[in-house]
């Protein structure tokens, strides 16, 4: 609840002070300065031009023939780069003072209602904010820099880094593909063009989006395709448990699946069911299979590093792709079976994935390296396995 009281003082304070009319040299300051984000924008990349020293011609070989003059006056000069056009700001205060308004009145139910947002919520709410930023952005009509920049602030209520805001306006046409991904940011669309028209009652929107994202319905449709599918293992969980007892094994659990449900939220995985000392989840894409298993060995890595003197987060993941039988909601069949031999061969603290997999990525920016053969049971010769290395 700290963490709440610290974001609703934060709101607060700065509606109070967005109340007044304030100019956009104001509000800037209130944000700490508008800065240069990396989208490549034309500001930047001028930026980066004019800091770029210049480099001095190599001087010529001293034996080399000299060109005839009338040769030299033949060739061209090279072409000046053209400068690209900046895009017209919009009124950013206005939307500012608009948005901070809504989001003040939003947490402020939030926390009202005793809801909590969890690691695991942060993507689903993440994705409400940006539908709410874009109506601001549609109607004060900025730039693309602007709106990146605004899109930080708004996400920086809830405790996001800066690095978020640009990641989420980069995969914007990727996550709007997936359904429970678009009701969430129609969710936030909607309710802002709701409270800008004086309904008070939208700043419950976000908590209701919140607590459906936890509990999302119908979300195990059958997929057109082959399914890739995930097991997690938590590796000395037993023995964390015999030595610490049932409390220092939980926390290991509790660790481990924050770790991997932010991942899955994040590249469009489902958790199928919690194995005990794992996660089985299924994904219709490899490419995110596979970039959701990188993240949650790099989310391990942080979460130990973070935690230097609780016990240690250790697992290995494993990925297989195919047409598994769909019952109830689980997943059946050689396929999973596969999946769960794959990350048993795991060594600790890493992924392995099957040649399908691997095939399924082609051209994509994945690199993966010859993991070796493995005797598999049930399976006459040793299957060939994969490492994935970098995205």
């Amino acid at each position: 609840m700290d963490v709440f009281v610290f974001l609703f003082a934060f709101v607060v304070s700065f509606g109070l002070l967005a109340s007044t009319v304030l100019t956009r040299h104001d509000v800037r300051a209130l944000f700490g300065g508008s800065g240069n984000w990396a989208l490549g924008s034309p500001g930047t990349r001028a930026a980066r031009k004019a800091d770029k020293p210049k480099t001095e011609a190599a001087p010529e070989p001293k034996k080399k023939k000299e060109e005839p003059a009338e040769a030299a006056a033949e060739e061209p000069p090279p072409p000046e780069p053209e400068e690209e056009e900046a895009q017209p700001e919009g009124d950013a205060t206005g939307a500012s003072v608009a948005l901070m308004k809504f989001l003040e009145g939003s947490v402020a139910h939030l926390i009202k209602s005793k809801v909590e947002l969890t690691a695991a919520d942060k993507f689903g709410a993440n994705l409400f904010l940006a539908g709410a930023v874009e109506v601001i952005r549609l109607q004060n009509k900025l730039n693309k820099k602007q709106f990146v920049e605004l899109l930080e602030r708004t996400l920086a209520v809830i405790g996001n880094k800066k690095e978020v805001a640009q990641r989420l306006a980069d995969k914007y046409e990727e996550y709007l593909l997936e359904a429970q991904y678009i009701k969430m940011f129609h969710g936030g669309t909607t309710a802002l063009e709701r409270f800008l028209k004086g309904n008070s009652d939208s700043i419950k929107s976000f908590t209701a989006a919140v607590l459906d994202w936890r509990n999302p319905k119908d979300q195990m449709t059958k997929a057109d395709g082959p399914i890739t599918v995930m097991f997690t293992d938590i590796v000395g969980s037993t023995k964390a448990t015999q030595q610490h007892g049932d409390e220092g094994g939980q926390r290991l659990v509790r660790a481990h699946n924050a770790v991997v449900r932010v991942a899955l939220k994040e590249n469009g995985g489902i958790e199928v069911k919690h194995t005990g000392d794992g996660i089985m989840a299924r994904f219709s894409n490899s490419a995110n299979a596979v970039d959701a298993s990188l993240q949650i060995i790099k989310g391990m890595h942080q979460y130990n590093r973070d935690h230097p003197n609780d016990l240690q987060l250790h697992m290995r993941v494993g990925l297989n792709a195919g047409e598994p039988i769909i019952e109830d909601g689980d997943l059946f069949g050689a396929t999973v079976q596969m999946a769960a031999r794959i990350c048993d061969a795991a060594d600790t603290d890493h992924c392995l994935v099957s040649n399908i997999v691997r095939e399924l990525c082609s051209g994509k920016p994945i690199t993966f390296k010859d993991a070796g053969k493995y005797a598999m049971k049930g399976i006459e010769h040793p299957v060939t396995l994969f490492e994935p290395i970098s995205r």
